[in-house]
């Protein structure tokens, strides 16, 4: 039996290490505020927000000296969250678009399904968002 009442999602969480934790996470709770995800952490290095179905998106500050594990390309492409309507993307595009970076405004990809529908932008770290709904 679950200890909560999540339900179970086989993915977990992504743990994303951020260059500026305060710019980051002024970015996350906007977008995530706006896709009704909940925030269920906010320290004073690292903030997490969970999905209805269970899925974790982490911030963490990066360590930026000592030993360290490092990444090289190629690498994470981008991140995409779901709204819940081709009207919720409009509505995030329409009220993100001054404070962010857009890279492609909405618009569908029928290559993906015939309803994907799509806003990406870039966080404070230049890490691709997508927002989509299919």
């Amino acid at each position: 039996m679950r200890r909560n009442s999540m339900p179970a999602d086989p993915l977990g969480h992504v743990q994303l290490s951020v260059s500026s934790f305060k710019a980051s996470r002024r970015f996350y709770a906007l977008l995530f505020k706006e896709l009704g995800v909940a925030m269920v952490a906010d320290k004073e290095k690292s903030a997490g927000w969970v999905t209805r179905e269970g899925f974790g998106i982490w911030i963490r500050q990066a360590v930026t000296s000592g030993p360290k594990q490092i990444f090289s390309a190629p690498g994470l492409h981008h991140i995409c969250v779901k709204a819940d309507s081709r009207s919720g993307v409009d509505r995030i595009y329409e009220r993100l678009k001054r404070r962010i970076t857009v890279s492609e405004s909405p618009r569908r990809y029928p290559q993906h399904t015939k309803d994907y529908y799509a806003v990406c932008f870039a966080d404070p770290d230049g890490m691709q968002i997508e927002v989509a709904y299919y």
